[in-house]
């Protein structure tokens, strides 16, 4: 879950030679008021000094310096580690005011960085922000602690992270909403659920403010911090507007499972049914689940049109208990022919005789018995049933339908061995008795005899 809400983040590299006499702009993440600019004195920087970071940068990355038009780049191989040894030598000299030192570090803080050496890429930045504030830049500040935020944040210190966040929201003073959701996250990091949801919440205050659009995952931060909170109602709020600006698959499931745990069946429904029809179901569980609930539901031709789409598209499988599905969704809706061509289908897969039993049972209900008969026979030929007395019962009223009276005689008298059974079955017995005597006296006088 961590990794779902937790954005990448990119260190900001340090200011590049034509950088170095002037504030730089960041865009939104680094306005400062003109009343802080103002504020400070910023002491020059003297040409020497300019010489040894302009030389430093160089070897830190050769191909970061500016060329006169038609000038060729001279083939220089980047060496930070002389570009340290020049700086630190640099940091000796007598003179130097608060701006040139913090400038130097800023420097070493990049070379420590292009050598992976974090620990020091750190104690630079951290340099730079010992100089006395009011003598230094406030574009080399922010970097400054910008890059510290992340630095820490990446290190997964992130109490410090928020320390050096709080000081760059400071000093930048106009919100940023992108710094806010890295501070929600840190906190959420530190498991400060309700300082992440307050921040959360406050990058949404300030996109609102400053007429942006939301991001998807400063959205979804507030899911997931509602969720931990045990805030429902919340969730499935965002939830809900999520749906509409991104419209993704997980957040439709998100949805149909928060509306299944608050007890509401429709809804729960009918986000399942609007993420299929927007075809992001691309699986047979997904697709047999849906089906299943329309059929729980009372919408069974929809259901059934589901299940044989998913046939169709080769997404869900022909087998006994999808095609048992699809039959009782064409029973439930009487579209009985069809139901009974699923049943049919059905026995293909059958492993014992249950299909055939249901089969049969559709075949009466339509009054054909003929072949109901014959798949009740196929039943009990297949066998391991709960109740083979039962099928007995049924296929003898089939039987009794095409008036073959010795058979039903015969399954009647195997159903009277069930207690539940006996009684109708003696019934039957004695009518078929009657009935054959009937239908003699009936031949007899037919024939003169």
């Amino acid at each position: 879950m961590r990794n779902l809400v937790i954005a990448s983040l990119m260190l900001l590299g340090p200011l590049m030679l034509d950088e170095l006499q002037k504030d730089v702009s960041f865009g939104s993440q680094a306005v400062a008021a003109d009343e802080e600019r103002e504020r400070r004195r910023v002491p020059p920087l003297k040409e020497r000094t300019y010489r040894v970071l302009a030389e430093a940068q160089m070897l830190i990355d050769p191909d970061s310096i500016p060329l006169e038009e038609g000038e060729e780049r001279p083939d220089i191989q980047p060496d930070p580690r002389a570009a340290i040894e020049l700086l630190m030598k640099g940091l000796t000299r007598r003179g130097l005011n608060a701006y040139e030192v913090a400038q130097i570090w800023n420097t070493l803080a990049f070379a420590y960085y292009t050598l992976d050496d974090i620990d020091n890429t750190i104690r630079a930045y951290e340099e730079v922000l010992k100089q006395p504030q009011i003598q230094i830049s406030l574009a080399i500040e922010l970097s400054a602690t910008r890059a510290l935020f992340q630095l820490y944040y990446s290190r997964e210190d992130y109490r410090k992270a928020i320390t050096y966040i709080d000081r760059w929201e400071a000093l930048n003073i106009t919100p940023d909403a992108g710094i806010v959701f890295i501070k929600s996250t840190a906190y959420y990091q530190l498991e400060e659920y309700r300082n992440s949801l307050e921040e959360a919440l406050r990058v949404e205050e300030i996109v609102i403010a400053q007429g942006r659009e939301m991001k998807e995952n400063w959205l979804y931060i507030q899911v997931v911090l509602y969720n931990e909170l045990e805030d429902l109602d919340n969730v499935i709020n965002v939830l809900e507007r999520l749906i509409v600006l991104f419209p993704k698959k997980q957040y439709w499931m998100h949805l149909a499972g928060m509306y299944a745990e608050k007890e509401w069946p429709e809804k729960t429904l009918g986000a399942y049914y609007a993420a299929y029809l927007q075809g992001m179901f691309g699986k047979e569980t997904e697709i047999v689940m849906l089906a299943q609930r329309l059929l729980n539901a009372e919408v069974p031709f929809e259901a059934a049109s589901i299940l044989e789409k998913g046939f169709s598209d080769e997404l869900v499988k022909k087998n006994e208990r999808n095609m048992r599905l699809l039959a009782a969704c064409y029973t439930m809706s009487q579209e009985f022919d069809l139901a009974i061509e699923a049943w049919r289908d059905a026995t293909e897969f059958a492993e014992d005789g249950l299909i055939y039993y249901r089969l049969a049972q559709a075949l009466a209900n339509e009054d054909r018995h003929k072949e109901a008969v014959k798949a009740y026979r196929n039943a009990l030929d297949k066998g391991d049933l709960k109740s083979p007395e039962e099928v007995n019962f049924w296929m003898g009223i089939s039987l009794m339908q095409v008036q073959e009276w010795s058979a039903a005689t015969k399954a009647f008298r195997v159903s009277s061995k069930d207690k539940k059974k006996a009684k109708s079955s003696r019934q039957y017995i004695r009518y078929i008795q009657s009935e054959k005597r009937r239908l003699a006296a009936l031949r007899e006088m037919a024939t003169g005899n």
